[in-house]
């Protein structure tokens, strides 16, 4: 954990997304599941969009998946993500099927489409951890 993260923090009060912001405290990933169908997505929504329903709950998913796009960012999103340029940010299609965008920890130049990530979290604050995606074998 860092004393002096000075990146982007989303709103980890949001009542949608506060469970997973939660969670990933935990060093846990989640996604918010329908309690009508079971379609799991994220980031979360209050109506399913499958059958249109508004119960949901959130659980627990693979940490494995797989990228399935990625770009390198050559320009800090945020001020406080210059110290990262260049770093390569991936569509992460976990094992359940539900995709994720996060960044990669990995070595850009081995980052490729198709390639397999497992999950990891940085703890930046007391109050924020941070999915990451690092390359695996």
């Amino acid at each position: 954990m860092t004393d002096t993260y000075t990146g982007p923090v989303p709103d980890l009060d949001d009542p949608l997304m506060a469970p997973f912001w939660a969670a990933c405290r935990e060093h846990r990933l989640t996604a918010q599941r329908c309690t009508a169908c079971g379609d799991l997505r994220f980031p979360a929504l209050p109506i399913c969009p499958t059958c249109l329903e508004m119960g949901t709950e959130w659980v627990d998913v693979a940490a494995d998946g797989t990228i399935w796009s990625y770009v390198v960012y050559h320009r800090a999103f945020h001020p406080g993500l210059a110290h990262l340029v260049p770093y390569p940010v991936a569509i992460v299609e976990n094992a359940d099927g539900v995709r994720y965008t996060g960044r990669v920890v990995s070595p850009r130049d081995e980052v490729e489409i198709g390639a397999k990530v497992r999950v990891t979290f940085e703890d930046l604050t007391p109050e924020f951890t941070l999915p990451v995606w690092q390359l695996v074998s």
